[in-house]
């Protein structure tokens, strides 16, 4: 279990700590434009287009192989893209200004503990590798291993750490020098249920209370939909919708779904209701119906008909997508193109 939140060595936050140097703050932490990537004959990333402000929570999410890890590479210096016609971290522009980016951004990788050092030997170490003294990285690596669960294992080799106590210890590695923006790729894989969310909420509270922006891939859609700010979906190599989660999700689910409730349930027909203009399905529920419209303007007419038929029409009321919704059909989308697509293609030869 985490415990509850403990401070950094400095008690000044980023944005505090950056004008406190005279560095000059951008409204933006991240600018995206044109961005392409290719890996030989693959294409990753087809025309990027991002801007994340700075503070909150971002979530970038997307089918495996849609790009997300190849675009956290790519703004943390990892890799080069191809082309960008504008491609800028905390108003530095990349590849060119990287070394100006780097002691102001924290990376979880999976590649980023040394097995044969303790806990606290890896923390301090990368601490002391951002030109942190020795106190004080001695004693941000104490205060989050105690933070995420894992004072009492400080002293153990990292080797020996289980997979979520290996993530824990990752996600404190990327916070150690107290970074401005926090790059996470796939932050709960290997965690319970219960830890995800604890870990998850804890990145809320610092985004929230630090003026800390972090940027984050997951494929734990209901947490990212709780959390985030923004999000951004990857879809063929661009993003197909960008906004606050419930603007992402209508995005990519503009149907109109409403809840009829009647009693009793029996009454309803079924039959009748799908065929109004403008009804695409309609589904049987405990209290009544899920009707599903192509469009609002049939709202009224489908309230008229349920009205008309026997029974009593307790209520209505509209339920709006999900966010695991809409990734969910943005996915079956695109495995139905791909194989259209590839369906073509042989048809061809």
């Amino acid at each position: 279990m985490m415990k509850e939140a403990t401070t950094f060595p400095s008690d000044r936050t980023p944005a505090v700590e950056a004008a406190a140097a005279g560095q000059e703050s951008s409204r933006f932490a991240i600018e995206v434009a044109g961005l392409a990537r290719s890996f030989g004959e693959t294409t990753v990333l087809d025309g990027v287009d991002l801007r994340l402000e700075s503070g909150g929570v971002f979530g970038l999410l997307g089918p495996n192989g849609a790009g997300k890890t190849t675009t956290v590479r790519i703004l943390t210096g990892v890799l080069r893209a191809d082309r960008a016609s504008c491609l800028r971290v905390l108003g530095h522009d990349l590849p060119d200004e990287i070394a100006s980016v780097r002691p102001h951004i924290g990376v979880q990788t999976d590649t980023a503990l040394y097995d044969r050092l303790t806990g606290l030997d890896n923390l301090t170490f990368f601490g002391r590798l951002y030109g942190m003294s020795s106190a004080d990285a001695t004693r941000a690596a104490h205060a989050l291993l105690d933070r995420f669960g894992l004072g009492d294992r400080q002293a153990h080799r990292v080797g020996t750490y289980s997979k979520g106590m290996k993530q824990k210890a990752l996600i404190a590695r990327a916070l150690i020098a107290d970074p401005e923006l926090v790059f996470l790729d796939e932050p709960t894989a290997g965690l319970d249920p219960e830890a995800a969310h604890e870990l998850m909420m804890y990145i809320h509270d610092l985004s929230i209370e630090q003026g800390r922006t972090f940027f984050i891939t997951s494929h734990r859609l209901e947490e990212m939909e709780s959390i985030c700010t923004k999000v951004g979906v990857l879809s063929r190599g661009r993003i197909a919708a960008q906004g606050a989660p419930a603007e992402v999700a209508r995005m990519l689910v503009p149907d109109v779904r409403i809840r009829i409730t009647v009693a009793p349930p029996t009454v309803l027909d079924q039959s009748a209701v799908l065929a109004l203009e403008g009804v695409r399905t309609v589904t049987p529920v405990e209290s009544g119906a899920m009707v599903e419209l192509t469009t609002r303007q049939a709202v009224p007419a489908v309230v008229r008909a349920i009205a008309a038929m026997p029974g009593d029409l307790l209520g209505i009321a509209e339920e709006p997508p999900t966010l695991e919704e809409a990734y969910l059909r943005l996915v079956h989308t695109q495995e139905r193109v791909h194989t259209q697509e590839g369906a073509a293609v042989g048809g061809a030869r």
